[in-house]
């Protein structure tokens, strides 16, 4: 009985407390714009606050634990404009804006169209300053759409050419695509990039054209492997009228004339270096810039052709002539070389209005230039008349050998 009396009297006193404390919390809350009032019941005041915030938080879970995600600017403005009402956002979240969306968007967005479009347009502009060498390639579609096309009609008349009448080794076959893949990347690698900042950049890549491209090309024996490749009635509509008619005939015996490839190909070295303006305007106009290469290249195949013997066609000159026609385009060419390394005045105003890459002055990059088209292209010019040697010695040994055993032959066919 008098635990049961003790507990009620504890109720009654807690239940007495609580609702004092409550009438004590109105009391502050009326009086709250009463400075003098506030400062006579300070206690009640703070009592009814705490007691406030006690059951706010008792009532309400944490607002951190059931957030919203948050919601983008566009729903926030669809949102408005329906009539919703602004999206407030979540608490402790910052609110993100439209242009940063946009500029996440766009980081991930790719357009590869684009971006070949971009590679097209920068084609032979040199490098920029926060560009690395190494990453400016060319993507030219009018050099490298036939480059393809020719040597899938070479590979494919290769595995069509089965009644062979000749023999066409592998290491034609290596020279072909070594040579194509040669005249790919002086055109299209970095090497072209740091040609429209350097003179003796653009004379290397005009001396791997000349001087490697052509003939490994040639070595290639790449005429009957091409027109194997091409349709049967490609060929008999196409080709075999053009082959036959006698304009045609005639102007291939002119073109491929060994006096006709020596004139070319030392016109074409002295025009495009001294002529006024001529080398100036190839390296500001792109177009000019391809006729430049490609006049340089069909000028070291005239010549190479008349070298070697791309089966089954034949030069027409022997092995000693073919010597002295090597001998007879060298010449002019290193005399060129020798020309604008020793000149001290500039000769091509472009490169010193462009920004260097390597620690070259003009001068110096001239005077290297020069040197590059005198020295090492004289070195190949004396290898290539030494293998022609060494190809006709070889062929008069071997006749020499053959005549000697149908002699010997024909000896004992008497004495028998």
């Amino acid at each position: 009985m008098g635990v049961g009396a003790g507990v009620a009297a504890a109720r009654g006193v807690a239940v007495g407390a609580g609702v004092a404390a409550g009438e004590g919390a109105t009391a502050g809350g009326s009086s709250a714009g009463d400075p003098v009032q506030a400062a006579t019941t300070p206690s009640a005041s703070r009592s009814g606050t705490a007691n406030q915030t006690r059951r706010a938080r008792t009532a309400h879970p944490p607002l951190t634990a059931n957030r919203p995600e948050p919601t983008p600017p566009q729903e926030n403005l669809n949102r408005r404009t329906n009539g919703a009402g602004p999206a407030r956002p979540a608490p402790c979240a910052r609110p993100r804006r439209a242009a940063d969306w946009e500029r996440r968007e766009a980081a991930v967005r790719i357009d590869p169209i684009a971006g070949l479009a971009g590679a097209l347009t920068a084609a032979h502009e040199g490098v920029a300053e926060t560009q690395a060498v190494h990453q400016r390639w060319n993507v030219d579609p009018e050099l490298l759409v036939p480059a393809a096309l020719l040597t899938a009609l070479y590979l494919r008349g290769l595995s069509v050419w089965r009644d062979r009448s000749r023999p066409h080794p592998h290491w034609r076959t290596a020279c072909y695509l070594l040579g194509v893949a040669v005249l790919a990347l002086a055109v299209e690698s970095p090497l072209d990039a740091l040609a429209e900042h350097h003179f003796s950049m653009h004379m290397v890549q005009h001396e791997l054209l000349v001087m490697f491209a052509a003939p490994l090309i040639l070595l290639g024996a790449p005429t009957t492997p091409v027109l194997r490749g091409l349709p049967r009635s490609a060929r008999r509509a196409l080709v075999r009228p053009l082959l036959r008619r006698r304009e045609t005939r005639a102007l291939w015996r002119i073109a491929t004339h060994w006096l006709t490839a020596a004139a070319a190909f030392t016109a074409l070295m002295w025009a495009w270096h001294l002529a006024p303006g001529w080398y100036d305007l190839a390296l500001e106009d792109d177009l000019v810039h391809d006729a430049q290469h490609l006049s340089f290249t069909a000028g070291g195949l005239l010549v190479w052709w008349n070298v070697i013997d791309p089966a089954p066609l034949r030069s027409r000159l022997g092995y000693i002539a073919r010597m002295g026609l090597l001998l007879a385009v060298s010449t002019p060419k290193a005399f060129l070389g020798a020309l604008i390394a020793f000149n001290d005045s500039a000769l091509y105003s472009f490169y010193e209005s462009v920004e260097p890459i390597l620690a070259l002055t003009p001068g110096q990059d001239q005077e290297i230039g020069g040197l590059i088209m005198w020295v090492p292209s004289q070195m190949m010019f004396l290898v290539a008349a030494g293998v022609v040697f060494a190809v006709w010695a070889h062929k008069a040994e071997q006749r020499q050998r053959a005549e000697d055993e149908a002699r010997l032959a024909a000896a004992r066919a008497g004495a028998g």
